[in-house]
């Protein structure tokens, strides 16, 4: 628990972010009126192309999007090591990625991850179109190697109208080879060592034609890890082809294979974490110690997704997407050993007409989504990390599906119109086959009715558009929070569901060097989900009546080009800022009302800001600063986490041998001021058990040669 001074300080907070908004938004319009006399000093060879996403299955410009998106380039994803996204996502606002030790990662967005134990969930995920998030809501997101990711898409809120049940938002994975329009053949080899005996080795291969492109790439990760009992390691192998036909055919094979190991420390208490943060969690009571539990997770994912995008007449296109996947997990825990096998399948077609009429463009989309699976779980005694007695046998049945429709209206003088309206309904069958005697329970969440309503207003003279967006989030318990760690069935647990509103403001100046975005929000939530920790640190869930979550996010983008019109060398300075307001409205669990208290596990005031500086071809260096306030780790905010400062930098620099060969040396620094602080904190942990310490000052280097023909 912490002293007064570094509680939560909403007030500073709420002051800091209006005074950065008035600044980037003084600075934002000074520059657009100047405008058009600074674009004639620069060179037309200065002007950027404008970013084209494919967010809610329609590419546009980011400018026309009326909705909250971050958007993460292959450039930015390798600014820090490379063998992980999150300090990238991080940049982002709205945006949090933890993670309580190597490859343990949680994904908040907007507050998402309040009711994620460990794993990503109220967060829809797609890899080139094809579902990562299984039918039971939860995703192995550690399932993908650093070098599965080519750019990151990532739609902030609500977006059952189009992409079905969460309330966080959506991800979009592109591969390397999607975001590669080289149709040549290449070849990349990357090792990278670091602090913690880390090490990470990476071999990809391009090659083929303009007709049919493949890929494949292998990774190896392994690390000791900063606390005791943190020892990790993972093979990754991936394969990719792409083939295009004259007439307007694509398909896309993606076939990937993972195999992960890590050991889980367990939580610690204010006083053991300021002893000492390396430590893993020891025994307590009836429990035993994170290594005498041998407590880890052993996990291998398999999927095969096939993508296939044809155009069957004069604007009227189909994506279709079909996957088959498998996970095997061995989980010793502090109170038992769980084994978790998880088929399953899905199908994902996308219809799209597109007509001009005369000024206006319509654009009607209708499509579905399946998933289905058919999982077993066991759960044993833990005897010293190895199964003793059985304790529990359940199989599931699950079943997920999604019908959707959007239309999209882009009028004369800059408007456009969308609504949007999804069908969704999931049911889950449980089989108890131990304890006897068996027993069925069926779980269905009825049909939820989920619309979304949009207008954008773009301002082309000065290139900036304002937008206001409604949408309804629904999100049914996972199969984790029905069936929890504690082993006990929770039929009773409701969907969550609400409507979020939404304005933003967004746009460029400067022939596109400098680029911003600001978005309010608030988002009322029915029936919330809280995530609760019995002693032994086993989970379990809650209805936690309403939520009131408001908050602000600004982003701002600039790069600095010299007067002259050579490229030898440029700067992009960027900064984000993340403001939340989440309160808990009509929670009264066991008597104990938090009517207006914080919402744990969410940070009410974050600051990132960095510089990246590119000299020639031939250096770059890039700079990374992050201000998160303290957060609140359980529901009567009687604790709080530590605020901190932390700082990243890498410094890399290029040679080529003619046209074919390169090679790219790099070092780094992770959390340069040397500061404690918690990266994944467990709300609501019993006997104060919140923390999870994040690696002390850590340095890594690495080298990545490259060929091309």
């Amino acid at each position: 628990m912490l002293s007064n001074m570094h509680r939560l300080n909403l007030h500073n907070a709420w002051y800091y972010g209006l005074f950065f908004i008035c600044l980037v938004a003084s600075r934002a319009m000074a520059q657009i009126q100047q405008s058009s006399s600074a674009a004639d000093t620069l060179s037309r060879s200065h002007q950027l192309q404008e970013v084209v996403i494919q967010a809610f299955e329609e590419k546009q410009p980011w400018l026309q999007q009326p909705v909250p998106l971050a958007i993460l380039s292959n450039t930015r994803l390798h600014a820090f090591a490379a063998n992980s996204p999150l300090p990238a996502l991080n940049t982002l606002p709205g945006i949090r990625m933890e993670q309580r030790s190597p490859s343990s990662y949680r994904l908040n967005i907007r507050g998402s991850s309040i009711r994620a134990p460990f794993g990503v969930r109220e967060v829809k995920i797609y890899y080139n179109g094809i579902p990562l998030t299984g039918p039971g809501g939860d995703t192995y997101l550690n399932q993908l190697a650093f070098s599965d990711y080519g750019a990151i898409e990532v739609i902030k809120g609500p977006a059952a109208s189009v992409y079905g049940a969460g309330i966080g938002g959506v991800m979009l994975i592109q591969s390397p080879l999607q975001t590669d329009a080289d149709s040549s053949a290449a070849a990349y080899i990357q090792g990278e060592t670091g602090s913690y005996q880390t090490h990470h080795l990476t071999a990809q291969g391009f090659w083929g034609s303009a007709a049919h492109r493949q890929y494949a790439s292998y990774s190896f990760f392994r690390s000791a890890g900063y606390r005791d009992h943190t020892h990790s390691w993972q093979h990754t192998a991936n394969y990719e082809s792409i083939w295009h036909t004259r007439n307007h055919q694509q398909a896309d094979l993606w076939l990937h294979y993972t195999h992960l190991f890590y050991q889980t420390p367990g939580g610690l208490t204010a006083a053991e974490m300021q002893k000492n943060p390396r430590m893993a969690r020891p025994a307590s009571g009836p429990y035993p110690s994170a290594d005498s539990a041998h407590a880890a997770i052993d996990q291998q994912n398999f999927i095969a997704g096939f993508h296939f995008t044809q155009q069957l007449g004069s604007g009227l296109d189909n994506r279709t997407a079909v996957y088959l996947a498998y996970t095997d997990l061995f989980n010793p825990t502090f109170r038992n050993v769980e084994y978790r096998k998880e088929p399953h399948a899905g199908l994902r077609t996308v219809m799209q007409y597109t007509r001009n009429l005369s000024h206006t463009q319509l654009v009607a989309t209708l499509g579905t989504e399946w998933q289905q699976g058919f999982f077993s779980i066991e759960d044993y005694g833990n005897k010293q990390g190895q199964p003793d007695t059985l304790q529990t046998h359940y199989q599931e049945n699950l079943v997920q599906g999604l019908v959707f429709a959007q239309v999209d209206i882009h009028l004369p003088s800059g408007w456009n119109l969308v609504a949007g309206l999804s069908l969704q309904q999931s049911s889950l069958s449980f089989h108890r086959f131990y304890p006897e005697p068996f027993t069925v329970w069926n779980v269905d969440f009825h049909s939820n009715w989920s619309p979304r309503v949009a207008v954008l207003k773009t301002f082309p003279g000065s290139r900036m558009s304002v937008y206001a967006n409604i949408s309804k989030g629904f999100s049914p318990p996972t199969l984790s929070e029905l069936l929890p760690s504690t082993n006990i069935l929770n039929p009773d647990l409701k969907p969550e569901s609400g409507y979020n509103y939404e304005l933003g403001w967004k746009g460029y100046a400067l022939r596109q060097r400098l680029s911003w975005e600001l978005n309010a929000y608030q988002f009322n939530l029915q029936q919330s989900i809280s995530q609760q920790r019995d002693s032994s640190g086993a989970d379990y869930f809650i209805n936690a009546g309403k939520t009131r979550q408001r908050g602000l996010e600004a982003y701002l983008s600039y790069i600095l080009m010299p007067e002259q019109t050579s490229q030898s060398f440029s700067t992009q300075l960027f900064t984000s800022l993340s403001l939340t307001d989440y309160r808990y409205q009509g929670y009264a669990p066991l008597g104990h009302d938090y009517t207006g208290k914080h919402i744990p596990g969410v940070s009410p005031f974050t600051w990132v800001s960095g510089v990246y500086v590119q000299w020639e071809k031939y250096a770059s260096a890039f700079l990374n600063w992050n201000h998160t306030q303290a957060i609140p780790l359980n529901d009567a905010n009687s604790a709080y986490g530590r605020s901190y400062d932390v700082i990243d930098l890498k410094i890399q620099h290029q040679w080529a041998w003619g046209d074919k060969y390169g090679l790219t040396i790099y070092a780094g620094v992770n959390n340069l001021l040397n500061r404690l602080y918690s990266l994944g904190d467990d709300v609501n942990a019993a006997g104060g058990r919140y923390y999870n310490p994040a690696p002390a000052r850590n340095y890594y280097a690495g080298l990545r040669w490259g060929w091309r023909p």
